[in-house]
């Protein structure tokens, strides 16, 4: 299974596990920021220190979503599942 296909299926779940909705109605294209979010602010804060413990035990990376783009929505690599996905699975490995 490729990095990214790793990450995705863990986000997905992770965003299942947080809004109660089942896994199959998760998507690449479900939005985590902005205009039709499916979580809330804590729940992305949740999922994203899931992701950075993802990040470091899976794909063996440092995941630092704290940085003033990654909290630009404009620019995020949190716009939806398969850009946080693509983002995780390019990070440079430790």
């Amino acid at each position: 299974m490729s990095d990214y296909a790793k990450a995705e299926e863990f986000i997905r779940n992770e965003v299942a596990a947080i809004t109660g909705q089942p896994f199959e109605q998760i998507s690449s294209s479900t939005v985590l920021v902005g205009t039709g979010r499916v979580v809330d602010s804590a729940d992305l804060v949740m999922l994203l220190i899931a992701a950075e413990d993802f990040a470091k035990e899976t794909l063996g990376a440092t995941f630092d979503w704290t940085s003033d783009s990654a909290m630009s929505e404009a620019r995020s690599v949190l716009r939806n599942v398969g850009s946080l996905s693509k983002h995780l699975s390019e990070l440079p490995r430790d």
